[in-house]
């Protein structure tokens, strides 16, 4: 004789009940189960009868279908990073700079050293750096020309860059620095981006594009150049010599603000500005 033979001779024979004694069985079955004490793992059916089990059981039946969609496996912990750096990214004011304006970005070495640099904004207007103490002038390129020198303008806040992964993974592919498709170019065009001024939907973008690039790692337990904890997205990349390098960019791990690439040193402050020598 199997189990569910011995219910029904137990039970007895038992009619579904119309639905106003269905839905009392079922407040007298959750009622029951909700007066249990945990600590023995028990549940007390109380004065529920079989047809009222049998009932519930058969109305918890119909409430949950047999196929049912089980969620998928959560994210790889990089990809979630990313993820939520683009969210917070996204949520930004967007704050379009002027292409007379200069973003200014200061950072901060592991030794002490601080270097700032007003870079302008559409690439077109004189700059400015303090480099290791020294003071540095940054000409900018007008009609093709820095002083006697070809040029392309190289502005600190694109206006053209994608606002969505796919097309700006194609971008960051084309690599601006004369060496091909290698991933070693990625990640420099990734660092190079990230460190400047994007607009939000640009700069999630650029997260979402790389977390869908192969390979990546998460260091929970980093540190910037200031010694504050960060956690850091790396992966490795060869050059056209064949010589290994480890990219890497890093987040604040409670607003997931970018902080630096790990190597330039940590970013203690960014902001637009009117002029040079003016600070956010």
């Amino acid at each position: 004789m199997d189990d569910m033979q011995l219910l029904r001779d137990f039970a007895g024979p038992a009619e579904l009940p119309v639905p106003g004694e269905l839905a009392r069985k079922r407040a007298e079955l959750l009622a029951a189960t909700a007066s249990a004490r945990p600590r023995h793992r028990r549940v007390l059916w109380g004065g529920v009868t079989a047809a009222g089990l049998a009932a519930a059981v058969a109305a918890v039946v119909v409430l949950t279908p047999a196929d049912t969609v089980v969620s998928p496996s959560p994210e790889p912990e990089p990809v979630r990073i990313l993820h939520a750096a683009a969210a917070k990214a996204r949520a930004l004011p967007d704050l379009v700079p002027r292409p007379d304006q200069f973003v200014y970005t200061k950072t901060r070495l592991a030794d002490g050293r601080e270097n700032e640099t007003w870079a302008s904004a559409d690439g077109t207007h004189d700059g400015l750096a303090f480099v290791f103490g020294h003071e540095t002038q940054v000409a900018g390129c007008r009609d093709g020309k820095r002083a006697t020198s070809r040029c392309v303008p190289h502005p600190a806040a694109p206006a053209d860059l994608p606002t969505d992964a796919d097309t700006m993974l194609a971008s960051l592919h084309k690599s601006t620095y004369g060496e091909g498709d290698t991933r070693h170019d990625l990640g420099r065009e990734v660092v190079d981006l990230a460190g400047g001024y994007l607009r939000p939907a640009v700069r999630a973008a650029l997260y979402e594009a790389v977390a869908k690039v192969p390979g990546l790692v998460v260091r929970t337990d980093a540190k910037d150049a200031t010694g504050r904890p960060v956690v850091g997205i790396t992966w490795n990349s060869t050059n056209e010599h064949g010589i290994g390098n480890q990219d890497e960019f890093l987040f604040d791990p409670v607003t997931f603000a970018y902080v630096g690439d790990g190597t330039t040193g940590a970013v203690v402050s960014q902001g637009i500005v009117d002029q040079v020598r003016q600070r956010p």
